[in-house]
């Protein structure tokens, strides 16, 4: 029997003069979330909003006849609704050349009754939380991601990997640039889920909060709409001086 799954979504300023972060959710015929997709722009005053804008709306439309049946989605769509967003940049940026510079971050995950599939570039996180611990299902493409990795491998100190200035650099993200040779951190196969389950998508905004924390609100008995909001408010609460702004899509799982 497929999984029932709970919506919600909303995102906050932060310390920003205007919000860079868009998202979308689709439903199926049925009026369930078929897929979920997350943009942080870039670019400051060059245009990150418009860049946002412009990945989630050309995914969106990408994605409105992606195929999910048979022994699982059509994963490769993922892929190709990222790189019409990049053309679409491309188009944009030479329409209105004031805008290079501009790009955006990318989370797409697509749910079907078996699991999911999802594609991402730069560092919005995607996180599964499932009994009372947050894993993190993609990659984190940023220097602070780089930095990391060594931590954990013994090459670097915890302190030495914090105090490195161009930590949120990222590293791979859509710019209408060529993309080739860019990490794209996408599913070979399909990820199960399990009633209990609750995915995050997010803009790093939400990195102020530590994983355990994540996880301990998640887990909390609540709506999806209720679960957004708690996750926000903790953000706030922190009231940091120079708070990214935050967005949150949460689908909770039964």
């Amino acid at each position: 029997m497929p999984l029932k799954v709970d919506i919600g979504a909303g995102q906050v300023l932060g310390k920003r003069q205007r919000q860079e972060d868009r998202f979308a959710i689709a439903p199926d015929a049925s009026g369930a979330p078929r897929f979920l997709v997350l943009s942080d722009g870039m670019g400051g005053a060059v245009g990150g909003d418009v860049a946002a804008g412009v990945i989630v709306e050309t995914v969106a439309e990408a994605l409105a006849e992606a195929p999910y049946g048979g022994e699982g989605p059509a994963g490769s769509a993922l892929r190709a609704a990222a790189l019409s967003a990049n053309k679409a940049l491309k188009t944009r940026i030479r329409a209105e050349p004031d805008l290079d510079g501009m790009g955006g971050t990318l989370v797409i995950v697509q749910i079907g009754p078996d699991g999911l599939m999802f594609f991402s570039m730069g560092d919005s996180p995607l996180w599964r939380v499932r009994a009372g611990e947050a894993r993190r299902l993609n990659a984190d493409h940023s220097v602070g991601g780089l930095l990391d990795a060594q931590v954990a491998r013994g090459e670097m100190s915890a302190e030495e990997a914090a105090s490195r200035r161009d930590r949120n650099s990222i590293t791979s993200v859509l710019t209408g640039r060529p993309i080739q040779a860019m990490r794209m951190d996408e599913t070979a196969d399909l990820v199960p889920l399990a009633g209990g389950d609750v995915l995050i998508l997010a803009s790093d905004g939400l990195d102020s909060l530590a994983p355990a924390e994540v996880a301990r609100i998640a887990s909390a008995p609540q709506s999806g709409e209720a679960l957004a909001a708690a996750l926000l408010q903790a953000v706030e609460a922190l009231d940091r001086p120079r708070q990214d702004n935050c967005s949150v899509v949460v689908a909770r799982f039964a």
